[in-house]
C-alpha cells in the first residue's frame, strides 16, 4: 500500500531528509524563524515565534539530558550501528528494521532512577532476520540472535526493488501491450504485502504482490486508475518475479481524478476565514519530549512502528502528580478487503506491523493539517541503511477552543448563568499508508479525560470495472463487493480495526477491571413503580477477551487499594465509541493473523515484552500470535499490574461521496474519570482568560 516514490525516504542518500523538508523550511523562513530552541513555552512569546504561534520543528532533548523513555538521538543511532559493524554483525548490505531505545523496567522509570542507554536493533542480512542489543556507553554488543520463522515488515527499499522488477519483466510488459500500452512512463506500481494462505508458493519466501496504476495527469490521487486484473508476484529474497498474473483486460478508466482546485469548475465562492488563534501564545510547555498543559503532564515520542507513544500521563492535583496512563499507543491495524477474486483476496493488511505508522508519518502542513499556531515537532528515525533520518514537522501539538461549554448551568429561578469554555490539547500525527491517511489524535481535556480520535481520509482502494453507471449492462454483477463510486471504479468494502495498547496505572500499578452491567429489576413493594434498573458489578479475575453480554454495560479500570475522600476507588472508564468487531470466520486465513479483532476489549497482565496485538512479526505470519497467545497464560488481573487493549473497529461501506478523496471519517475511544475525582475537575477553571 506504499507508493514507490516514497521509498526514497528510507534509502541510502547523502543527506537524509523528509520529502517535505523544503516546504517546512520555506514556511519557517516566511515567519523569520529559521531555528528552533531546545525548550519552548507554548505560552507568551515574542518576536518570530509569536508570529508563528508555537515553535515549529522543535528540537527534542539530546542524550545528555535524556529521559529514560526518550527515543534514540541521531548520534545514538549511529553509535549502535557502528558497534554492530565493529563486532562483525553487520556490513554494507545489512538493512535495518528497527534501531530503538530499550525502555528501562517500569519500577526504574517510576522511581526516576538512572539507567544505562541501550539500543535494540533488528536487522536483515540477506534472508536472515536477527536482533541484538547495544549498550551505548560501552558499545558492548549482546547478540546477534537469529529470529527464526519470521518476516519483518517491508522496508521501503524493497518497494522500489519490487516495482522495478515488475516493470522490467517481459510477461508484464506483454500484458501491458495487450492493454494498448507502448510506453510505461506514466505507470506507477505499488507493491503490497501478501498475507498468508498456506500455499506452496509462500513457504520460505519473502513476497510482495505488485499491481500498477495509470498516473497520467494525476496529482494526489495516483491510486484512482488501476490496471485491473494484472499483478506480479515478486520474491524479494531471490530478487526476481515468480510469475505475472493476468485475469483479463479491463479498460483503464478515463481520468484523471484530481483533488486540486483547478479540476473543479463548480468551486464554491470563497468562505470568510474561521480561525483558531492564540494571540498571547499558548498554555503548554514542551521541554524535550515532556509536555505540560493545564493539569496534565506526559511524555511524547514517535516510534517507527507504532507512531506517537504517550507515556506517564499524570494529572497534577494537590501538589502531586496522579498517574493515569503509564503508556499508550496504537499496536496493530487490520484492513481486510471483502473481495475474494484473484487480484484482491490477499488484501488483508497489517498496516502497523507490515508498514509502520511512524515510518510513514507525513510532514504536517500549517493551516490544513494543524492550526497555524501549533507546535510542529521533528523526529529522528533510522533509515533502511541504519543511518539517522530527520523527519521535520511530523507531530503537531496545539490547543483548540471547541466552541462548546466545558460545563454550564442556567437557573431560571434567579436568572443566573454560569459556565466555562471547553479548551483541549491535541497531539496529532498523520501517517499516509498508501491510499489512506489516518489522522491520529491524542486529546487531553480540562475535565481530566483522554481521548483517542482517529480520522480516516485519503482515498478508497478501487477495483477497475467496465461499468460507467449503474444503468450499464452488467453493472450489477460488478458491484457485488462494493459500490460504484466513479465511472469505472468500484470502492471495495473493507474494515479498519485498530488495537490500542493502554497500560493504565490509575493512582498506581495495582488495578482491577470491573464490568458494570445494567440489569432490570422489579421495584420493591409500596411504590407505584413496577421496574427499575441497577448495576451488577463483576471484577475480571483472569486475563482474556471481554465481550459485551446482553444489555448495556460499562468497563472500568479501578485501583482497589486506594480510596478518595468520598470513599470510592479511583478509576477510569474505557468507552469505545467505535468498537465493531470482525465478521470474518475465525478460521479464515486473514482472521487467524488478526484474532485481536474478534473482541472489542482485551485485558492482559502487564508484560513489557507484550506490545504487539498480532505478534511481533505479522507479515506472512500463520496466525495465533499476539493477544490470543498472551491471554492463554491465564494470569490473574485482579488487583494487579494490567494492560487494557481497546479495539477501535469500523466497517467501511464505500459511497460516491468518498471520491476522489474521502471526507475525514472520525472514530473515538475515551478514557473518562470515574470516581477518580471528588468533584468535576473543570470547576477550578477561571471564568476569564488571562489578560495581556
Amino acid at each position: 500500500m506504499i507508493p514507490c516514490d516514497l521509498a526514497s525516504r528510507f534509502l541510502s542518500h547523502p543527506v537524509p531528509r523528509h520529502p517535505e523538508h523544503a516546504k517546512i523550511l520555506a514556511v519557517r523562513r516566511r515567519t523569520g524563524c529559521d531555528a528552533a530552541p531546545q525548550q519552548e513555552r507554548v505560552g507568551p512569546m515574542t518576536g518570530c515565534w509569536a508570529r508563528w504561534g508555537l515553535v515549529a520543528g522543535m528540537a527534542w532533548a539530546g542524550a545528555a539530558g535524556a529521559h529514560p523513555l526518550d527515543p534514540l538521538t541521531a548520534p545514538e543511532i549511529e553509535a549502535a550501528v557502528a558497534a554492530l559493524r565493529a563486532a562483525g554483525a553487520t556490513d554494507d548490505a545489512t538493512r535495518f528494521v528497527a534501531v530503538e531505545a530499550v525502555e528501562p523496567p517500569k519500577p526504574v522509570v517510576l522511581a526516576n532512577q538512572p539507567a544505562p542507554r541501550r539500543a535494540h536493533v533488528v536487522f536483515r542480512r540477506g534472508t536472515t532476520l536477527a536482533e541484538a542489543e547495544v549498550e551505548l556507553a560501552t558499545r558492548r554488543v549482546d547478540g546477534p540472535r537469529a529470529i527464526a520463522d519470521a518476516q519483518s515488515g517491508i522496508l521501503l527499499e524493497e518497494w522500489d526493488t519490487a516495482a522495478k522488477l515488475t516493470m522490467a519483466h517481459p510477461d508484464w510488459q506483454a500484458a501491458m501491450r495487450r492493454r494498448g500500452y507502448t510506453s510505461f512512463d506514466t505507470l506507477f506500481c505499488a507493491p503490497l504485502t501478501v498475507g498468508w494462505f498456506e500455499t506452496a508458493e509462500e513457504r520460505g519466501r519473502r513476497l510482495l504482490r505488485v499491481p500498477c496504476y495509470e498516473t497520467a495527469g494525476a496529482r494526489t490521487t495516483v491510486h484512482g486508475r488501476p490496471v485491473e486484473g494484472l499483478f506480479a508476484i515478486v520474491d524479494l529474497g531471490a530478487g526476481q518475479v515468480l510469475r505475472v498474473v493476468d485475469t483479463g483486460v479491463v479498460p483503464v478508466r478515463a481520468g484523471p481524478d484530481r483533488s486540486d482546485e483547478a479540476s473543479f469548475p463548480d468551486l464554491r465562492a470563497p468562505m470568510k476565514p474561521v480561525l483558531q488563534a492564540a494571540p498571547q501564545g499558548g498554555n503548554a510547555v514542551i521541554a524535550g519530549h515532556q509536555v505540560a498543559w493545564d493539569q496534565w503532564r506526559f511524555h511524547l515520542k514517535l516510534d517507527r512502528r507504532f507512531g506517537p507513544v504517550v507515556s506517564l500521563a499524570r494529572w497534577a492535583e494537590a501538589g502531586r502528580d496522579r498517574m493515569v496512563l503509564y503508556q499508550g499507543h496504537a499496536s496493530e491495524m487490520f484492513v481486510p478487503y471483502m473481495d475474494a477474486s484473484e487480484a484482491w483476496y490477499f488484501r488483508s493488511y497489517m498496516d502497523i506491523g507490515e508498514y509502520g505508522f511512524g515510518a510513514l508519518a507525513s510532514a504536517l502542513q500549517p493551516g490544513t493539517d494543524c492550526p497555524a499556531h501549533a507546535a510542529f515537532l521533528d523526529a529522528t528515525l533510522p533509515a533502511d541503511d541504519g543511518r539517522p533520518l530527520e523527519l521535520p514537522g511530523v507531530i503537531c501539538v496545539f490547543e483548540r477552543n471547541t466552541g462548546a461549554p466545558a460545563w454550564r448551568h442556567a437557573e431560571i429561578v434567579d436568572q443566573t448563568q454560569e459556565g466555562r469554555p471547553e479548551v483541549e490539547l491535541v497531539v496529532r500525527s498523520i501517517p499516509t499508508v498508501g491510499n489512506y491517511d489516518y489522522v491520529m489524535d491524542w486529546v487531553f481535556t480540562t475535565r481530566g479525560e483522554i481521548r483517542i480520535d482517529v480520522g480516516a481520509t485519503g482515498m478508497d482502494a478501487v477495483r477497475g470495472v467496465a461499468a460507467r453507471s449503474m444503468a450499464d449492462p452488467g453493472a450489477a454483477a460488478e458491484v457485488t463487493t462494493g459500490m460504484l463510486v466513479a465511472p469505472g471504479a468500484v470502492g471495495v468494502w473493507h474494515d479498519h480495526t485498530i488495537s490500542f495498547r493502554l497500560d493504565l496505572d490509575i493512582d498506581g500499578e495495582r488495578n482491577s477491571v470491573v464490568r458494570e452491567r445494567l440489569v432490570p429489576r422489579a421495584a420493591e413493594a409500596g411504590t407505584p413503580r413496577r421496574s427499575l434498573w441497577a448495576l451488577e458489578r463483576t471484577p475480571l479475575a483472569v486475563e482474556g477477551a471481554v465481550r459485551p453480554g446482553h444489555g448495556p454495560e460499562a468497563w472500568r479500570v479501578l485501583n482497589p487499594g486506594v480510596t478518595t475522600a468520598l470513599g470510592h476507588n479511583p478509576g477510569y472508564e474505557v468507552i469505545l465509541g467505535h468498537g465493531a468487531v470482525s465478521l470474518l470466520d475465525p478460521q479464515d486465513f486473514p482472521q487467524r493473523r488478526a484474532a485481536f479483532t474478534g473482541a472489542p476489549l482485551w485485558v492482559t497482565a502487564y508484560d513489557a515484552a507484550e506490545r504487539h496485538a498480532a505478534g511481533a512479526w505479522p507479515n506472512q505470519a500463520r496466525g495465533g500470535d499476539g493477544l490470543p497467545r498472551f491471554v492463554a497464560q491465564g494470569r490473574g488481573v485482579q488487583d494487579a499490574d494490567l494492560v487494557v487493549w481497546a479495539t477501535m473497529g469500523f466497517h467501511h461501506l464505500t459511497r460516491p461521496e468518498d471520491w476522489p478523496v474521502l471526507p475525514t471519517k472520525w472514530h473515538r475511544i475515551e478514557l473518562k474519570p470515574y470516581g477518580f475525582f471528588t468533584r468535576n475537575p473543570a470547576m477550578t477553571l477561571r471564568r476569564e482568560f488571562r489578560q495581556p
